[in-house]
């Protein structure tokens, strides 16, 4: 019986050594795969973001009655969400990851959407965000206001 036990013990640890190896060899293969994956997980988090605050300068705007709008700088890759009255005031600054930056904006006058008081803007236009991987995302703002999502 004493025999017994310690055949089971070294199965144990010849078991234990064989799961930590598998352990190993699959941390070596999905580890480069997943940092390849992450810009493109943060372009999708960024695109989300931007179109969630476009919403929400939208919904500003027709709820208070007061123009808002949001300005985009592609130079400095980030953009603001701006209230319009007697004085302007900043609602929300964002900085965009550094993995994500704004490749081309087109159809909007100084980058900016500005939204009347019934929710459409002032002009149609594209936001298009490049990754470091080179994958693109591209969030379209129609004349009547809607805010679609291309990824």
């Amino acid at each position: 019986m004493h025999l017994f036990l310690k055949n089971k013990t070294g199965s144990m640890l010849i078991d234990l050594l064989v799961a930590l190896g598998v352990i190993a060899l699959l941390s070596t293969i999905t580890i480069p795969y997943l940092k390849k994956y992450q810009p493109n997980l943060k372009l999708n988090a960024t695109a989300r973001d931007i179109t969630a605050d476009l919403r929400y300068a939208q919904q500003l705007t027709v709820t208070e009655q007061t123009v808002h709008k949001v300005k985009f700088n592609l130079a400095t890759n980030n953009y603001q969400i701006l209230k319009i009255s007697t004085a302007t005031s900043t609602i929300k600054n964002v900085n965009l990851d550094p993995q994500v930056s704004f490749q081309q904006i087109t159809g909007l006058i100084n980058n900016e959407v500005t939204f009347n008081y019934y929710g459409g803007v002032s002009q149609a236009g594209q936001i298009i965000l490049v990754n470091t991987n080179g994958t693109i995302a591209t969030i379209n703002v129609k004349p009547s206001g809607y805010i679609k999502l291309d990824q």
